[in-house]
Order: C-alpha cells, then sequence, then structure tokens
C-alpha cells in the first residue's frame, strides 16, 4: 500500500493527511480531490495517538483502493472539554460557508450552529451518546463529513474504529457517484442495500486484508446471529418475514433495515462476487462510475452480466439455502 505522511496543524486537535501521495481516481467526479481528508479530534481524546491511528489505518486503505474524495472532515468529539468542541464546530461551519451566498459568511455559520441537527449533536456529545455518521453536503460548497458524537467508544475498541472508517469510506465514493437528491429508487441513486450492502461487505473484507478479522466467520455470524450489526440475523428474519424485498426503501421506517441493506446486502454482494463471478473491484468499484452517465439500471447490467430484475430472482433463491450451502460460495474458484 502506498505510504501516506501527516501534517498537525498549528490547532492541537487538528490532523490533516496530506494527500500529495495520494491516487487521484482514474475518472473525474464533481468530488475528486487532491485536498487531504482532515481530521478535528476534541480534547480529551486521543492521548496515546491510539484513536487517530486506529482510524488512519482504516483510513488509508480505503483511500489507497477508492481514490481521494472530499473534500473530507472527520470529527471525532468528546465531552471533556466543551471549549474545544464548539471550536471544531465553529471550523466545521466555516467549511460550509459559500462566498457567492446572499448572506454573509458569520451568518451563514449562525445559521449552520442553530440548526437543530446540530443542536441535537452537542446535547448527544456531552450526554456521551453515539450519533451521526456520514453527512454531506448536495449543494456548494460539496464536502463530506464523518461526524462520531462518541469517540470515546472508538478509542476503547481499536477494531471497531478502523473497521468504522472503512465503511464510511466506501459510502464517500458511492455518494460522489450518486444524484443524492433523488430518491433511492431513483436510477441516479443507489438503493439502500446497494450502500449498506456493500460496504459492509467491503469493510470486512478489507479487514481481513488488514490482518484483522475472518471473513468467512463474519459472514456466517450475518445469517446466525447478526453480527455486530444487530438482531436477529439473516436467518431468522427471513423464518419470520416471507414477504420482504431487497429493493424496498421503506424499511428505514418500519423496520428490517440492518438485516436487509446491511446483512442481506452484503450477502446480494457475495453472491455477485462468488457465484455471478463478477470482479472484486468491478462490484465494490468500477460499476459506480457509469451511474451519472447511464443510470443505476445500465450499469449494473452492464458490469454485473445480468438485469437488476433477474438479479433480484436468482438472489432470493439463494439467500434461502441453509448456511452449509451457502457457504460453499466461499470455496469456489473462477474455474468452478
Amino acid at each position: 500500500m502506498r505510504a501516506i505522511t501527516y501534517l498537525v496543524l498549528p490547532l492541537c486537535f487538528t490532523t490533516a493527511l496530506m494527500a500529495d501521495e495520494f491516487e487521484e481516481p482514474k475518472k473525474n467526479s464533481a468530488r475528486t480531490s487532491g485536498v487531504a481528508p482532515v481530521i478535528l479530534v476534541a480534547d480529551g481524546l486521543n492521548a496515546d495517538g491510539s484513536l487517530i491511528e486506529n482510524y488512519q489505518r482504516g483510513l488509508r486503505y480505503a483511500i489507497d483502493y477508492f481514490g481521494n474524495y472530499g473534500p473530507y472532515y472527520i470529527y471525532l468529539l468528546g465531552p471533556d472539554s466543551e471549549q474545544s468542541v464548539r471550536k471544531i464546530y465553529r471550523k466545521r461551519a466555516e467549511s460550509r460557508v459559500n462566498p457567492d451566498a446572499s448572506t454573509s459568511a458569520e451568518e451563514q455559520i449562525e445559521q449552520f450552529l442553530t440548526r437543530p441537527n446540530v443542536v441535537t449533536e452537542f446535547k448527544a456529545i456531552f450526554s456521551g451518546k453515539a450519533e451521526t455518521g456520514l453527512t454531506w453536503t448536495q449543494d456548494s460548497p460539496l464536502l463530506f463529513e464523518d461526524v462520531t458524537t462518541n469517540a470515546r467508544e472508538r478509542e476503547r475498541n481499536p477494531i471497531e474504529n478502523t473497521w468504522g472508517a472503512l465503511h464510511e469510506y466506501h459510502h464517500v465514493f458511492q455518494i460522489a457517484h450518486c444524484d443524492t437528491k433523488q430518491k433511492r429508487s431513483s436510477d441516479k441513486h443507489i438503493n439502500s442495500w446497494m450502500a449498506e450492502g456493500m460496504a459492509t461487505y467491503s469493510s470486512a473484507k478489507f479487514m481481513e486484508n488488514l490482518g484483522l478479522l475472518d471473513f468467512k466467520d463474519y459472514m456466517l455470524s450475518l445469517r446466525t446471529s447478526g453480527g455486530n450489526i444487530g438482531r436477529p440475523g439473516i436467518n431468522e428474519f427471513l423464518a419470520k418475514t416471507k414477504k420482504w424485498r431487497l429493493d424496498e426503501e421503506s424499511y428505514w421506517e418500519t423496520g428490517g433495515s440492518p438485516m436487509v441493506y446491511y446483512m442481506i446486502g452484503a450477502w446480494a454482494t457475495a453472491y455477485l462476487i462468488h457465484v455471478q463471478g463478477v470482479d472484486e473491484v468491478t462490484v465494490l468499484k468500477d460499476w459506480y462510475r457509469d451511474i451519472p452517465r447511464m443510470g443505476k439500471a445500465a450499469a449494473f447490467e452492464k458490469h454485473m452480466g445480468l438485469s437488476l430484475a433477474d438479479f433480484y430472482l436468482k438472489f432470493d433463491e439463494f439467500i434461502r439455502q441453509s448456511d452449509e450451502e451457502i457457504m460453499r460460495i466461499f470455496n469456489k474458484t473462477k474455474s468452478d
């Protein structure tokens, strides 16, 4: 993997990864960036450097794989210093200022800091709640943010810290190639199972590549227990839920989103790679680049070798097999 150096900026809670050695994506995107990701850490965290070190372990790998997209800001927050958190949020608001807007920079900063969701984040930070995740702007200035209100928990769990960095950065790449102003069912946006399932698959696979996880064990755990995502696992969910659809977008509100989008979505990704025989890089990365030009359905069929409609039919039959049968796909070779 390409080496990436870092720079500690004058503000003691700000760290930037240098972008001079990043590999740029092969095709331009509205959110391709030559600017290094910036990590801002609240006072009281990262005393021994491990919080940033373990986060960067995942971020480096993800950027090396997907390319450098951004600007990307990572906010690792905790309750020890309100003054530090307020400084960070002030910098966050400044990064969102649009110089072409009709309102002044100071007015835009104040508007951001008084947003209901930002006020809620503040409350979460000082109550120790784990809130938010990846956010992004849809209008100028374009940027991505990974916001962690309870970074103390990340600090205590270096494995999950690295895992989270991998997962969220896959989303950065995905969103850079979608029109997020449209519905996820739109042809210019991706379905939730594509977003969460492919990022669940990729982060688990990359964790194994980093020597931090047994990938096959993890995929089996999604079926038997739900792994680190939640309960129930896939097997129990399918036994109780006779009618479900991978492309249904209502599970966020009605329940079932962890099982369908994350868990079954991860297995749908595995099906494309290990049963359909599509190259991993194509499934996790390459096909996204055609979505802005030709739409989701056409891009999927071009790269995966079957239409989305045919895929849903075949995968529905596949996912209902026993654990023993389904795990055999990881023992197959391309010649099989």
